[in-house]
């Protein structure tokens, strides 16, 4: 692998360990895989935001079975994942612009004020909100990963991962340790093995794919069979089998959606597809469908949304308008609302917004 060490400029230090060296660009895939994890989480925050109408359902309704067995805990650690990568696309890319105290400043100020942004969301929309969560977690684990080697940094991520799952099963905890394996992970090029069309790469990312879709399956079906049971089974059980299932469910979406663009490429559907203008936008969709559930709730009396069928009609409806909005978005801007507010506030900067007239609508160098 090609590595260099930061140059030494006026008024900033060494970088303490080799830096990867990528070509500049926005990763296509990555913004797929989050747009894919956006409508999994879509699904589960929407059950708990209209949970006052389904607390007293049928355990066995097929709506709440499928929740529980294929989406609870699926796509959440994708995301918690993801957001550790980007971290560290940020901090790589900022340090070729300017010197290493000042990226990790602004590091810093990223995450800080994302802090009030999911307060925001937490007391006024949504009280199981994650990005107030994301933000403290980031400041206490990815900003020391910033002067940490990437080899330590990688497997403190991984192996606290897998004792999490083992101890606590799915726990907010699990967002932590997979943040900082994320941090790592991408140091060791992973966003670029997952684009790769190297038939090497490919292979390997198939296997992995079968081993975890097989994995996934089996332990979905046990958890299937324990919770359609008579008796009751023990919770710390059900959570950490639970957990392992979603976790390589998550590895196999992952790998499986490798395979898909690797087969594609630029020029296949999954660039233009729902998943991109979604993942582009994502923290906006986001905090927008807590806002969408807050007004349904309102304007639909609860009687009328005893019927469980709601929840997933409701939370595809909402895809749908999202997709159809995101892309209208950003055929005239470069990011979207909540993302633009983000970044000018991290670079304590007013950030240009609109498409520049030569500037492809998909394309940037990836900036703070």
């Amino acid at each position: 692998m090609t590595t260099a060490v930061t140059a030494t400029r006026s008024g900033s230090e060494p970088t303490p360990h080799p830096v990867p060296v990528h070509a500049a660009g926005r990763y296509g895939y990555l913004d797929v895989l989050r747009g894919v994890a956006l409508c999994g989480i879509l699904f589960v925050n929407l059950r708990d935001l209209l949970y006052r109408w389904t607390e007293n359902a049928d355990l066995h309704h097929p709506v709440l079975r499928f929740y529980d067995v294929v989406i609870q805990g699926r796509f959440v650690p994708i995301f918690a994942f993801l957001f550790g990568v980007s971290a560290w696309l940020l901090y790589s890319s900022t340090q070729r612009r300017m010197p290493v105290r000042s990226a990790r400043w602004l590091m810093v100020r990223r995450f800080a004020t994302l802090l009030p942004i999911g307060l925001l969301n937490l007391f006024l929309l949504y009280s199981g909100d994650i990005l107030t969560m994301y933000a403290v977690i980031a400041l206490v684990l990815i900003v020391p990963a910033l002067f940490l080697p990437r080899g330590p940094v990688l497997a403190l991520g991984v192996v606290g991962t897998l004792v999490a799952y083992w101890m606590w099963g799915n726990s907010p905890l699990i967002a932590a340790t997979l943040m900082v394996a994320g941090f790592g992970a991408a140091q060791f090029r992973l966003p670029q093995w997952l684009e790769s069309t190297r038939r090497r790469d490919a292979v390997t990312a198939a296997a992995v794919f079968v081993a975890a879709a097989a994995a996934s399956a089996v332990l979905s079906v046990l958890q299937y069979t324990m919770t359609d049971a008579d008796t009751l089974p023990d919770p710390d059980v059900l959570d950490r089998l639970g957990g392992f299932a979603g976790l390589f469910t998550a590895v196999a979406v992952v790998t499986g959606l490798s395979l898909v663009w690797r087969a594609c490429g630029t020029r296949g559907p999954l660039v233009s597809a729902p998943f991109s203008v979604l993942g582009r936008t994502a923290l906006t969709n986001y905090l927008a469908a807590s806002a969408t559930v807050q007004v349904l709730l309102h304007v639909f009396p609860e009687t009328q949304l005893t019927n469980l069928w709601w929840l997933p009609a409701a939370t595809v409806g909402i895809l749908v308008v999202q997709i159809l909005a995101s892309a209208a978005w950003l055929r005239f801007f470069r990011y979207g609302p909540v993302e633009w507010v983000w970044r000018c506030a991290t670079r304590w900067e007013l950030v240009g917004l609109r498409n520049a007239q030569d500037r492809p609508v998909r394309s940037f160098s990836p900036r703070a």
